[in-house]
């Protein structure tokens, strides 16, 4: 593999680690680090390998040699070949080596100025790279960015030079909502293996939610989807559970912790009440207030059925911190609100010695005041006031959600000061208040009235998380979806979480080419679900062809998972089959429409949801402000399934933006699709699914298969960041950066 990686040594020049680092240029006359030249081993110091960050979240913190491990997984997994790993009293002459910050640690520090953990060194010189950390993640990091490093550098030496680094906010984190839609614990594990390759420290996990009452819902409460996705071990707390089979037992949520944690990365989780909680009312409904999704705060058995939750809970949560929810109350109750948090704080303090988080909610109380103790994540103005928080003396987190939030597969129009995206927008990150070039850091908060934004060296401020929300329900989306929306956000938001206002900034022009290029490398996972061992790697040619042959038994196992956007699948069929793999399944089934039933082809999703192949226009769900949505006031579609006659030839094209769009015999027919209820109930759309390509096994008539490379927006061979005024949605560039990054890919990496 390193081979071929040389041939292509100057075609990357130009790219940035992200988060973007400073390198301070080294002794000329000293040689650089080429990998190359080093044997397969890394060196930990001996004297460094038990150490145990104290400072961070986790209450499980991997030592240095557990971190280190993580690495040589990591350059094997990227580099090819078997790594070791060696402790030593003394390194030798060259090669990798890991161990503590050689300097004055206490010189590293948050913006705010408090010392920090997560601080490295990484310095090439005499033909060796050496990684030293303020602590055991800071040394890590420091091995994020030696493999960004390697991989832009493409087989030429890293020049001689040194960096010192340190992230101007603690909390760099994401949150996924997992209580409108069920995400699997691989799912997951994947996703936070992800983040850490920029050097996100959180994941909040949002467990437990409900479909929006206020979508005109409220009649038929107890008929509305919520979910708690934490399975309780004690049987009298059984009866929150509405869907067992999509929770997490204890010994999924442990491992998830730990894995997490082996990447410096710290699972807060959430647990909502008194808002948002009809997971508990549909269990108890005389707990309920008449928005049947609130807990009536003054029914004696609202708080301690709480409690029970709690306390049934915390023992599985391995962090100092959090979140309670507390969310979109009823402000009218504020006293009641203040009291339930704060006595919440109290009773999670003294349970289990953690500190809570709540969401930032409007509570015009003048009798009591929300405890200082208590973390306030802000995320929308009118809710709270970042700058009367500082003031106040509350440490407090940045969600605004003018740049935080999207909401999966649909925003909220109508919101304002700007609507909710379906993907996460760079654009509002790189030219913040829609001014260009000023990129967003945590300490930014207001997009409207610029001056009112809290100081960078804020002692309140923690840092930001962004927010991916499933307000549309469970089957708006599949699992990988939430990847697609948060995968150029990580990135970003990650940089310029670690970079704040003190570091460096993100390079706009090549921002494209560098995520393009580093994305589907982080190490570990493989959330764009390439193959490993495609059949033809080369441009132009199918990555898998598959003919039936005479012999060939009703069943075939291809072997090859799962393949996901851009692509194009050609499918010829004589009978019923099912094409199935990991993620995904299509098959011929008979679903109902009008009154009839017709045979169609269908999607089905690990998590049991089906999609119907419906009859669209072609040009419909093509608009530029709303990609992948067809409002049903202004569609010339009429949605309904699609029948299909045999024999037939397939062709699905999917990419994440227009979903995944089929012809039969060279006409097009439609796509797969949901309904979505938007605009707090007042406006009605269809919104395109973008499903992977199943390609583990084949039942029944299916003739021939052929499995070719895509072209469409945001897939996993393109990216997307706008133009520096625009806050609208982000148009995918015509650069050729992005046939060179395709390139590259295929060849070292496979895809």
């Amino acid at each position: 593999m390193l081979w071929i990686l040389f041939a292509l040594v100057g075609v990357v020049s130009g790219l940035q680690t992200l988060p973007p680092v400073q390198w301070l240029k080294g002794n000329a006359s000293s040689s650089g680090f080429s990998i190359i030249n080093v044997a397969r081993t890394i060196y930990l110091q001996s004297s460094f390998a038990d150490r145990v960050d104290t400072e961070g979240l986790t209450l499980i913190p991997p030592t240095a040699a557990q971190f280190a491990e993580t690495f040589r997984h990591d350059i094997s997994d990227l580099l090819g070949g078997n790594w070791t790993l060696e402790e030593v009293d003394e390194f030798p002459n060259s090669g990798i080596f890991l161990g503590r910050y050689r300097g004055d640690a206490n010189l590293l520090t948050y913006e705010n100025g408090d010392a920090t953990e997560e601080g490295y060194e990484l310095e090439v010189s005499g033909g060796s790279v050496y990684v030293g950390g303020t602590g055991s993640r800071g040394m890590f990091w420091g091995t994020r960015t030696l493999l960004q490093e390697i991989l832009i550098a493409n087989g030429s030496a890293l020049a001689p030079g040194r960096i010192v680094d340190a992230p101007a906010y603690a909390t760099r984190g994401y949150m996924l909502d997992a209580g409108r839609k069920w995400y699997s614990p691989y799912f997951l594990k994947e996703l936070c293996t992800y983040a850490s390759f920029f050097k996100m420290s959180e994941f909040h996990y949002h467990s437990s939610d409900n479909y929006p009452l206020n979508r005109g819902h409220n009649e038929t409460w107890n008929e509305v989807f919520s979910h708690f996705s934490l399975y309780p071990e004690d049987s009298e707390l059984q009866g929150i559970i509405q869907r067992p089979k999509e929770t997490l037992s204890r010994a999924d949520f442990e491992d998830f912790q730990k894995h997490c944690a082996q990447r410096g990365v710290t699972v807060v989780p959430e647990i909502e009440a008194p808002g948002h909680c009809l997971a508990i009312t549909k269990w108890k409904p005389e707990l309920a207030l008449p928005k049947k999704d609130l807990l009536n705060l003054t029914h004696p058995d609202s708080i301690s059925t709480v409690k029970a939750i709690w306390a049934e809970f915390l023992p599985w949560f391995q962090t100092k911190e959090v979140h309670i929810g507390a969310d979109e109350y009823n402000a009218t109750l504020a006293d009641d609100y203040i009291n339930f948090v704060n006595e919440m704080s109290e009773f999670v303090n003294s349970t289990s010695g953690k500190r809570i988080r709540i969401w930032g909610t409007d509570e015009p109380s003048e009798n009591f005041t929300v405890s200082k103790d208590i973390i306030i994540q802000h995320w929308q103005y009118g809710q709270s006031d970042p700058i009367q928080l500082q003031d106040d003396g509350y440490s407090q987190v940045n969600s605004e959600d003018w740049w935080a939030y999207m909401s999966l597969k649909n925003d909220h129009t109508p919101i304002f000061p700007a609507t909710y995206p379906q993907f996460y927008n760079v654009t509002r990150t790189m030219n913040f208040a829609n001014i260009p070039g000023w990129q967003w850091d945590p300490s930014l908060f207001n997009p409207v009235n610029t001056t009112e934004q809290l100081e960078p060296e804020a002692s309140g401020n923690k840092g930001a998380i962004l927010a991916a929300w499933n307000d549309n329900g469970p089957d708006a989306t599949t699992q990988l979806e939430a990847y697609y929306a948060m995968r150029e956000g990580i990135p970003v938001v990650a940089a310029r979480a670690w970079s704040g206002a003190r570091g460096v900034n993100i390079t706009t022009s090549t921002l494209p080419s560098t995520l393009e290029f580093l994305m589907p490398k982080a190490p570990g996972q493989n959330l764009d679900r390439r193959l490993s061992n495609p059949q033809n790697p080369s441009i132009g040619s199918p990555l898998l062809s598959w003919t039936r042959q005479s012999l060939d038994a009703a069943n075939v196992t291809l072997g090859q998972g799962s393949y996901g956007p851009p692509y194009t699948l050609t499918l010829r069929i004589t009978s019923p089959f099912v094409l199935s793999g990991p993620d995904t399944s299509i098959s011929l089934q008979e679903v109902s429409a009008n009154s009839t039933d017709v045979t169609t082809l269908v999607f089905s999703t690990a998590d049991n949801f089906p999609y119907p192949l419906r009859s669209t226009a072609e040009a419909d769900g093509l608009d530029p402000g709303h990609p992948g949505r067809i409002w049903t006031n202004l569609t010339t579609s009429s949605h309904e399934p699609v029948p299909i006659t045999l024999p037939a030839t397939l062709r699905i094209e999917t990419d994440v933006l227009n979903g995944s769009r089929v012809w039969v015999d060279g006409d097009f027919k439609g796509r797969f699709e949901v309904f979505v209820f938007g605009g707090r109930n007042t406006l009605f759309s269809w919104s395109q699914m973008a499903l992977v390509a199943p390609l583990e096994e084949i039942e029944g008539g299916v003739e021939s298969l052929v499995l070719e490379r895509g072209v469409g927006g945001r897939g996993g061979n393109q990216t997307s960041l706008p133009p520096p005024s625009n806050d609208g949605y982000m148009v995918p560039p015509g650069s050729i950066w992005i046939i060179v990054v395709s390139l590259i890919t295929i060849v070292m990496f496979g895809i």
